[in-house]
Parts: C-alpha cells; sequence; structure tokens
C-alpha cells in the first residue's frame, strides 16, 4: 500500500480543488491509502471525499478574528520552515504539493526524508500576476522536488522557460468525472424561463479576476450591441472584480444582455443550455470549465490562453481566436453570423471529448505515481 498525501489549501473551491476532488476520489484505495490535508478547513470536506479518505487540515477556526490571527500564525510557520514538522509529520511515501505558491513552499520543507516529493503546476506561471517577484524564491523550493507535474504541455514550456532544468517535469491531464457533469447537467433550472431577450445564449463560468478576462468580454459585448446583435450573456462566478464589472454593465447600458449570476454551485445546467460556452481569460494552465464544455458537447469561442490547442486543436474542435479583445470579439461575432458553426462545433466537441474521459486521466495518474516511487527505490534514494 502506498500512503500518499495531497496537500493544498482547500478542497472546496473550483479549478484544482476540483480535479483533486475528482482524481482522489477515483483512485484505487486498495493501492493507494490517501491522505488530503488542506491549509484552511473545506466546508463539508467529509461530504467532498469518499469514504476511506483520511482529511486533515492545519485551520478550523469560523471565528473570524480568531482566524485571521491564525493566518498571521501559519504564514510564520511557513516562514520558519516549522509547519511541517508541526502539522503535517506523517510517514507519507509520497507527498504531493498540489498548487502553487503556498502548498508548494509547505512541502518544499518536508522534513521527511523518505517520501518523494512531488509539485504540482496548475497555470501559466509566467503570466500569474506577481509570480515574476518571487522567481528566485520559488527556485529554491522546486529544487527540492522530485518531480514537477504541469497540466499542460505550455504548462510545462512556461515552467522551463521561468525555471529551466532545476526540477524535472511531467505532463498529466486534470481528471475529470464526465458521468457526474452529465447527470448534474440534467437538473431543471427554472431562470431558464426568466431570460432577458430570445438571442444566443453564450455563458461563461469563472472567479471574477483579472485573469479572466471578463472585462473585456464585456467590452465585446459593448461592440456587438452598439451594432444591433441580439444576444445575452451570463458569467457565473464570484471574485473580487465583481465591483469593476457591474460599473461597466452599468456605463456601456448591457443591463439587457449581460447578467453576473454570482457564484453557481452547479454550473452544468446553464453550460448544457447555452448555445455557446465562452473563455476570455487571459492565461489558464488548462481550462477545467472548457473541458467540461467539451463533454458536454457544447461550441466553444475561447481566446488562444494556455492549454487551449491542446484542448480544441488549431480551432478544430472550438473556435480559438488570439488573445485579444479584439479577436475575442470577432470570434463571438464569427458564431452569431454563422449559426451553422455553433452545430458543427458542437458535434465536433462530442468527438473531442473521449481523450478526456476519467478512466484514462486516473490510470495514467496512478501509473506515475507507482512507477516514478519504485524508480526511485531502484536506485536507492
Amino acid at each position: 500500500m502506498i500512503k500518499i498525501l495531497f496537500f493544498i489549501d482547500s478542497i472546496s473551491g473550483g479549478g484544482a480543488e476540483k480535479v483533486l476532488r475528482n482524481l482522489v476520489n477515483n483512485m484505487d484505495q486498495n493501492k493507494f491509502e490517501i491522505t488530503v490535508q488542506t491549509i484552511n478547513d473545506s466546508v463539508k470536506a467529509d461530504m467532498l471525499l469518499k469514504d476511506g479518505i483520511r482529511y486533515k487540515t492545519i485551520n478550523r477556526f469560523k471565528n473570524c478574528v480568531i482566524n485571521k490571527l491564525y493566518q498571521y500564525w501559519i504564514r510564520l510557520c511557513a516562514e520558519l520552515k516549522i509547519l511541517y514538522p508541526l502539522y503535517i509529520k506523517d510517514d507519507y511515501d509520497i507527498e504531493v504539493a498540489y498548487l502553487e505558491c503556498g502548498p508548494t513552499k509547505i512541502i518544499a520543507s518536508s522534513t521527511n526524508k523518505k517520501a518523494v516529493k512531488i509539485a504540482w503546476v496548475h497555470c501559466d506561471l509566467e503570466k500569474k500576476e506577481k509570480f515574476v517577484d518571487s522567481i528566485e524564491k520559488s527556485r529554491k523550493y522546486y529544487k527540492r522536488f522530485d518531480k514537477v507535474v504541469c497540466v499542460s504541455q505550455s504548462v510545462k514550456q512556461s515552467f522551463e522557460k521561468l525555471f529551466g532544468k532545476d526540477a524535472e517535469t511531467i505532463v498529466l491531464y486534470n481528471v475529470n468525472d464526465e458521468s457526474e457533469i452529465l447527470e448534474r447537467a440534467e437538473v431543471k433550472i427554472p431562470v431558464l424561463s426568466k431570460r432577458k431577450n430570445t438571442g444566443r445564449l453564450f455563458v461563461a463560468v469563472g472567479r471574477l479576476t483579472w485573469q479572466k478576462g471578463f472585462d473585456r468580454l464585456i467590452e465585446c459585448c459593448k461592440q456587438l450591441k452598439n451594432e444591433n446583435y441580439c444576444f445575452e450573456l451570463w458569467i457565473l462566478g464570484e471574485g473580487e472584480e465583481r465591483s469593476h464589472l457591474e460599473e461597466m454593465i452599468q456605463k456601456y447600458h448591457l443591463n439587457d444582455c449581460v447578467s453576473l449570476t454570482g457564484f453557481i454551485s452547479n454550473p452544468y445546467p446553464y453550460i448544457k443550455n447555452a448555445d455557446v460556452l465562452v473563455c476570455s481569460s487571459r492565461y489558464e494552465g488548462i481550462s477545467t470549465v472548457i473541458t467540461e464544455g467539451l463533454i458536454l458537447g457544447k461550441a466553444i469561442v475561447t481566446t488562444d490562453c494556455t492549454g487551449m490547442q491542446e484542448l480544441l486543436g488549431n480551432s478544430e474542435y472550438g473556435l480559438v481566436t488570439e488573445e485579444s479583445t479584439e479577436a475575442l470579439y470577432f470570434g463571438i461575432k464569427k458564431m452569431l453570423d454563422k449559426p451553422e458553426l455553433i452545430v458543427t462545433y458542437s458535434q465536433k466537441a462530442k468527438q473531442r471529448r473521449e481523450i478526456f474521459k476519467k478512466q484514462g486521466t486516473v490510470e495514467s495518474t496512478e501509473k506515475f505515481f507507482e512507477q516514478f516511487l519504485l524508480n526511485k527505490a531502484e536506485i536507492g534514494i
């Protein structure tokens, strides 16, 4: 039995948290004794993880004041390199830092000399806000890992551009649970009957952050409305950019065609019922939302951010535009002008989803863990 730790900030968010849950919940518990440990307590963690998976957390405080003080304590412990011996310290064969920055820094300070250490990279670090200021510190941390797993070839290329050969890299695609996605997509959503117009429905999903580029998506909508196109855009998500995006919607008089829905725990019925799934991101790793769109057989238009050509080819399985506001505008306009494209790309998406099925991605990851641990044992490290 291989004892493996996955360490992450939380497991109740989107993106990396979701694909981690998909991975551990589908790993073979006859081969792996799995522990998931978080920095902050995750809401209903026992319901998010399958029976047999051990869950641990460092910060369980719910009181806002105590929680904030404890966050300072955690950061101090991480800086002094004592957080691992104080709060992790179990006997694992493999220790995985499943997210950049905090978890990577903490697992890099592991005192378990026996454990194989693996870091996961989910985004294009070259484009990540403020990351450039911490490259030298991060270089020191990544040197302590036996392997760095990148979620796409684009992420791997970006990582190697920043860090050279300081760490060995490999690409493993994220795990997406297609059966769960398809099942949850069948839930009825009454809000569909309250649409603002009868035009094409575009849906975008993600945290309201600069990275996701919803500001430029709204710019595209302004231009399309000025040209008298009939459409509707729903942006599903919450985040620090909300007030700025609301101001843009008001300023451009887009209340009749653009809606910020807030966080939606089950976005799949919205994606399923959309005409087009749109991504305006400035950077990604490999987009979970776009992968889910393929599974749901949706027509897609996206900027050429990290990982999109691996998912969609050269606009073969979805329309990939240059990574700019103007190019995205022309891509959306093309979908509106040529409705037959929506049908074509929907059919193509259903073909493409085959390579991202859960069984194959889980097995690839399990084999990597087993083989890498075996190789390290054979050479006596």
